[in-house]
């Protein structure tokens, strides 16, 4: 299973949006070429009128608000209430990548919210476990029922987010071990080397543990192996550097892959086209 949710576009320049009556919904990849203005993938502090819980998937970034700033790391949640201020600050060039979902205040929620995120910190939820199949139920239901129909039920899918960081939080703080420290130091490392990686022994060598012990640190945290992160910030950064224009045979040397058939054979496996039908795409925007 990919790091990615398949089903959703992948584009330097597009989001998906699904809205209701009540909730909205949007999910959207921001790769960080270096030919791409950076101010483009800064958000600024600002507020909002509603709710906001955001899901982060992969990429460099911080979290800033009036109480905090905190790097965050694949799976973090975080919750931002109505009227507060808050910003994401994007570093480096490693791909960025989230979904919002924005809701209005209303006594359930705002209890609810307050109960999980009482501190107001992000909380680190398994996303192959818990986030991505969740990404795909909304979507799924929000194409597939009536818009009268799934307007009352977007209000249960916000309910079940929720819950579910409630017990992400709880498992957290019950089994709280030492390997936070080297989950954070890789995927910084990552996150820094992500061109360049020969293979994922060098992650573990820099942090001097086995290999074997790396995966097990992130299939247990995160729910997917460090390759798969990797391989993830290359496709996407790879994504954006095709429809821009850049050549497929470019695009495979500049996103760290040795051969263009390997290229080749994870672009197809990963969105299900090759890097010519993508490139092929190159100005269109989607929205």
């Amino acid at each position: 299973m990919n790091f990615q949710n398949p089903t959703f576009p992948s584009d330097s320049s597009a989001q998906k949006y699904i809205s209701s009556e009540n909730v909205f919904f949007s999910h959207c990849i921001c790769p960080h070429p270096t030919q791409v203005d950076p101010l483009t993938f800064k958000f600024y502090r600002h507020t909002s009128e509603q709710h906001q819980i955001l899901i982060f998937l992969s990429g460099e970034c911080e979290m800033r608000t009036d109480d905090y700033t905190r790097s965050l790391q694949p799976g973090d949640v975080c919750f931002n209430p109505a009227l507060s201020f808050y910003g994401v600050h994007i570093m480096g060039d490693a791909p960025y990548e989230r979904v919002v979902i924005h809701f209005p205040p209303n006594p359930l929620f705002d209890k609810l919210a307050k109960e999980v995120f009482d501190d107001l910190k992000p909380i680190n939820v398994n996303v192959r476990k818990y986030l991505l199949p969740y990404i795909e139920r909304y979507k799924e239901y929000s194409t597939q029922l009536p818009l009268r129909h799934f307007s009352a039920f977007s209000n249960i899918l916000v309910q079940e987010l929720l819950y579910i960081c409630m017990m992400e939080k709880s498992r957290n703080l019950n089994t709280s071990d030492a390997s936070e420290p080297l989950l954070k130091q890789a995927l910084a490392y990552i996150n820094s080397n992500w061109m360049r990686i020969k293979s994922i022994k060098e992650v573990s060598n820099h942090l001097f543990i086995s290999p074997s012990y790396l995966y097990e640190i992130f299939n247990k945290k995160l729910g997917f192996a460090p390759k798969t992160y990797l391989m993830q910030k290359r496709l996407n950064a790879a994504h954006a550097y095709l429809i821009s224009g850049m050549s497929p045979y470019e695009v495979s040397q500049q996103v760290g892959f040795n051969t263009y058939t390997a290229f080749y054979r994870a672009c197809k496996a990963f969105y299900g086209k090759t890097p010519q039908e993508i490139w092929a795409k190159k100005g269109e925007v989607q929205t």
